[in-house]
């Protein structure tokens, strides 16, 4: 996944977006600072900036599992390729066994 830290008005780079997140010149539009992608990473890496906009604190660690994008419902975050594959592993993995009878 590509790096999609911003650059800051120091010139040195602050946190990335979570995946899929939408440019930057939407976010602000569409995000209302809720929260409920935070509340869903099941890493715990997402959090709200000084602007209540989300950035992921530790991207190497991201799964990109689609739950952020899934629980947005402004479209802030949105499912890409890679994050809608990611979702339906963990739908699959949450699915309890079928057993043969």
């Amino acid at each position: 996944m590509r790096d999609r830290s911003l650059p800051s008005s120091e010139g040195h780079s602050v946190l990335p977006r979570p995946p899929g997140t939408v440019r930057e010149w939407r976010l602000a539009d569409l995000c209302t600072g809720c929260g409920d992608c935070v509340e869903v990473c099941p890493k715990a890496i997402i959090t709200l900036d000084e602007e209540r906009l989300p950035v992921v604190t530790a991207l190497e660690a991201c799964g990109r599992c689609g739950l952020c994008a899934d629980v947005c419902t402004r479209g802030a975050i949105e499912l890409t390729r890679e994050t809608r594959l990611g979702l339906e592993r963990m739908q699959k993995s949450d699915l309890p066994e079928q057993r043969a009878v």
